[in-house]
């Protein structure tokens, strides 16, 4: 009798955990939903419990998949993080075109991000009539060789399967993340992701506050320098012929026109820094070859009646010459850049008003196969004149290479 009240005893205790942890399961499960930190389950939103959505490191392109397919835009914006940060889309100045925009730019992606998720929106009907493409001239280094392109069979669109309730539902993972979500909403400067893909950086600004734009962007240039002196100098294939980077654009371009709209390819408005240390690394006349490779890229869209425009803003201005603050200078907030490789809204807005026709803006030149080598000449003598005068810039440059060579 005695055992059997053990045997019973026992069972009853194993019922009890097994109901408690599918109790406790099921509550991690709807608070997840609830608070849905990756804002794919279109939950109600609340002051002060989960409205301001947090930047997370993962699941970034299932997120942006969710959420443009949710709003479905007519302006699509593209490209790496320098576009995830500077490009707003509920900036005025789209608004007042009457253009509806999404951010889907990813850190640290290339075109083959891009088609994938040009892919997804084309199959669920959302691909945007104007788009916003930013392309990267480090990431065509190398000139590697074309690969089969993705395709929907190759990369399905991300959904949520049951991959994804385990990893980001029911799991401490997804726990985590909603008390990141509830923490989020008591900064005073979150890193947060808005609803359109936008990332302010708001969470940099007590850096700023604490260490000042000197150090990020001395940081950011020696961090940039030790990838860029490892890069082949090369845009092309060996064996000739287009880089799988040039194909993948190519192939971008097509998707992006055939919606009937106009695409902006933007290059980059790198901060002087950027373009001296290219020049001090040898790849000044490379540069100017792959902007011209980008404009052939687009003048065979053209002629095959897609509607695509070339902007470059990365021409020495006064907008990319914009003084670094002194090493000690912790109050300065700069307008247009964090550091040498990432704009601010303010210069991004500049850009989006003169990709949309706003003569008033100088800045930015829009590039074409009949007036590119006149502008490359320009802009190479420009350059050179700001290299050879003395200045707090040509100083930080030439410190920059002494510490280099000095490891």
């Amino acid at each position: 009798m005695l055992k059997r009240l053990s045997s019973d005893s026992f069972t009853s205790y194993l019922r009890w955990m097994l109901t408690t942890l599918m109790l406790v399961v099921a509550t991690v499960g709807t608070l997840n939903v609830a608070i849905d930190p990756l804002d794919v389950f279109d939950s109600p939103r609340f002051n002060k419990l989960n409205a301001v959505k947090p930047y997370l490191d993962h699941n970034r392109e299932l997120s942006r998949y969710f959420r443009a397919r949710r709003l479905c835009p007519n302006l699509g914006i593209f490209g790496n993080s320098r576009a995830e940060i500077g490009f707003d889309p509920e900036s005025h100045v789209l608004a007042k075109n009457g253009l509806s925009a999404f951010n889907h730019a990813i850190p640290g992606s290339g075109g083959r991000t891009i088609y994938r998720q040009i892919l997804w929106l084309e199959a669920v009907n959302c691909l945007p009539r104007t788009a916003i493409l930013g392309v990267e001239f480090f990431d065509f280094l190398g000139g590697s060789t074309p690969q089969p392109l993705p395709t929907l069979q190759s990369a399905p669109a991300p959904g949520r399967d049951a991959q994804f309730f385990a990893n980001c539902v029911f799991s401490t993972t997804g726990l985590r993340d909603s008390l990141t979500t509830i923490l989020t909403q008591r900064s005073r400067h979150p890193a947060t992701s808005t609803e359109r893909g936008f990332n302010p950086l708001l969470n940099y600004i007590p850096e700023v506050e604490r260490s000042g734009h000197y150090i990020l962007f001395r940081q950011k240039a020696q961090e940039n320098l030790r990838n860029w002196a490892s890069k082949p100098l090369s845009i092309a294939p060996q064996e000739g012929g287009m880089s799988d980077d040039e194909v993948t654009v190519s192939a971008i371009l097509s998707k992006l026109t055939h919606a009937g709209g106009t695409t902006y390819v933007v290059i980059y408005p790198y901060h002087a820094q950027i373009r001296m240390i290219i020049e001090r690394l040898g790849m000044g006349q490379l540069f100017d070859n792959w902007k011209r490779s980008i404009v052939e890229i687009a003048t065979r869209i053209a002629e095959q009646g897609g509607n695509v425009e070339v902007w470059d803003f990365s021409g020495v201005a006064p907008e990319t010459l914009e003084a670094i603050p002194g090493k000690s200078d912790h109050k300065t907030h700069l307008q247009y850049y964090w550091e040498a490789g990432h704009f601010k809204k303010a210069l991004g807005d500049m850009v989006m008003a003169r990709l949309l026709g706003n003569k008033q803006i100088e800045f930015g030149v829009a590039l074409n196969n009949k007036n590119i080598d006149r502008w490359l000449k320009e802009d190479r003598k420009r350059l050179q004149e700001v290299l050879s005068a003395p200045s707090p810039l040509v100083t930080e440059v030439d410190d920059l290479f002494a510490h280099r060579l000095a490891k």
